[in-house]
């Protein structure tokens, strides 16, 4: 695991999507588990952490299938609960259509149901003890972040990408995901302000590398 923040990890085994671990005393949330043609690889290094019968929670930002895959394995494994903002959880239950057509079309892609509770998260409330969600909508319906202490776990609501100054500090810039892949443009867009106004030093988008954002 890479560590990127007191109690926060990155599993190096991470595959579709980032996958995060982060840790409250005795338990665990793991958040974005990613692809389900990934799930042993997941499950194989928290057992090697000695964390995975620690694991309470699985945090998911998001519905898409290279977020969400290793869900129901990991929590075959674990008995955690599965917290997800409550219009993607509707859409993982079949009660909802994906958005998008190509978001339609990925949905189609063959997964487990999960067997175990699913508990949807409805606005910003404590997720896991120290760990805030953030309704963050336009990427899916029902997207949320995560933001533990100065840790942003951001899923897909924005992609990062770094320019430098001209004295060569990095700078980071929000950008969104392509139209076909965001329900809401509007909404999206306005997420990333939100997101962009958190006192947040570390970020941790679901692709790509993790960031500070501030020294």
């Amino acid at each position: 695991m890479q560590s990127v923040y007191p109690g926060v990890f990155r599993l190096q085994s991470s595959f579709g999507s980032n996958t995060y671990v982060v840790r409250a005393g005795s338990s665990t949330a793991v958040i974005d588990p990613g692809l389900a043609l990934n799930a042993g690889r997941i499950v194989e290094e928290l057992r090697e952490a000695g964390l995975l019968g620690s694991v309470t929670h699985i945090l998911l930002t998001h519905h898409d299938f290279d977020h969400v895959g290793a869900a129901p394995r990991l929590q075959d494994e674990t008995g955690a609960v599965v917290r997800i903002g409550a219009a993607d959880a509707e859409v993982l239950a079949g009660k909802r259509t994906a958005g998008t057509w190509p978001r339609q079309l990925m949905a189609r892609v063959p997964a487990r149901r999960l067997n175990g509770p699913i508990r949807g998260i409805a606005g910003a409330e404590e997720v896991f003890p120290g760990v805030t969600s953030v309704p963050t909508p336009g990427h899916t319906d029902g997207h949320v972040a995560f933001l533990a202490g100065e840790v942003l776990f951001a899923g897909d609501a924005i992609r990062a990408k770094s320019t430098r100054s001209p004295g060569g500090a990095e700078i980071i810039q929000f950008r969104l995901f392509p139209q076909a892949l965001t329900n809401d443009r509007a909404e999206a867009v306005r997420s990333a302000e939100i997101l962009r106004g958190l006192d947040a030093r570390w970020l941790c988008p679901g692709h790509g590398r993790v960031r500070e954002m501030a020294a």
